[in-house]
């Protein structure tokens, strides 16, 4: 009796072969002629937690917590709170070494403001309605005071005790500000892009794009792999959304409005000038338990 396989509804097409390598930079470029490519074209970290992590590795460690490798397919970062109440932990690097791509959305934009920024992670709360959590760009040596965030200057994901809201806030604070008086910047993600649940990845990403506006993208299933997770059949000609499955930005903070059902606000908005952090981190609030935030992977990326 013949066996028959199970095959993918979508399988992954071939990858294509760049038998001479490719190149980011212009002809003008110091490695225009080479074919792997100019690694430094985009100022990037990325992290997929296969190597050292904690006090004597890449990270520096702030709070009454730990944050260790665990065992898992694809490698992952276990951070966990202490267990009194609005107790927190979280991660930065060693040192602030991204900036906001520019001062405002008023046209003309200067030379500055027009450098595209990427912020991807993949997370799951341990338990999703008694504990908050930070993931982005974040000042040096942000933390968490009480059951509220201490970020001053930054643009990161957010959630609040109590609450299945997923935010993305970007705050400058009136040091740090163009206009020279503190800005804050929250979109609520719509809840039907996304449906929480304890210990259930979920991929998170916003991209501010050359016209200054804010792009974010929520994926569960994930949006990061193989080929169904990542989008495939028709794009909507209004929407620019894959429709088979859904995929693509959950709701944009933009000078245009692209569709109505995605949240837009109002220009100017007017970023941080302050250096800033990879961050991720997690508070028990009121819960007085220790809770937990599994990543799997996070990532940065910039124009230089």
């Amino acid at each position: 009796m013949a066996t028959t396989l199970a095959v993918s509804q979508a399988p992954s097409p071939p990858p294509t072969r760049l038998t001479a390598g490719a190149a980011t930079d212009g002809k003008y470029g110091p490695l225009a002629d080479s074919g792997m490519g100019n690694p430094f074209f985009y100022h990037q970290f990325q992290d997929d937690f296969d190597l050292l992590l904690g006090p004597t590795g890449a990270y520096a460690l702030n709070g009454t917590g730990t944050a260790t490798h665990t065992a898992g397919d694809g490698g992952l970062a276990l951070i966990t709170t202490g267990v009194a109440a609005n107790a927190f932990q979280s991660i930065q690097l060693p040192a602030a070494n991204f900036t906001t791509p520019g001062q405002s959305t008023v046209s003309p934009y200067p030379a500055t403001s027009v450098k595209k920024l990427f912020y991807l992670v993949r997370l799951a709360l341990g338990d999703i309605t008694n504990s908050l959590f930070i993931a982005g760009l974040c000042q040096n040596g942000a933390v968490f005071a009480g059951a509220a965030t201490s970020v001053t200057d930054g643009i990161y994901f957010s959630k609040a005790y109590g609450s299945t809201q997923l935010t993305l806030i970007a705050v400058a604070s009136a040091g740090n500000s163009p206009t020279g008086a503190g800005v804050t910047y929250t979109l609520n993600i719509p809840t039907s892009a996304y449906n929480l649940a304890n210990a259930a990845y979920i991929d998170l990403a916003f991209y501010i794009d050359r016209m200054q506006s804010i792009n974010v993208f929520v994926g569960n299933p994930l949006l990061v792999g193989f080929a169904p997770q990542s989008g495939t059949g028709p794009v909507s000609t209004t929407s620019g959304v894959t429709l088979s499955p859904a995929r693509g930005p959950a709701a944009s903070l933009s000078q245009l409005v692209f569709n109505s059902q995605w949240t837009t606000s109002a220009p100017p908005y007017y970023w941080t000038l302050a250096n800033l952090n990879p961050t991720l981190g997690i508070n028990d609030a009121a819960a007085a338990a220790a809770k937990t935030l599994t990543v799997d992977f996070h990532c940065v990326q910039k124009e230089r």
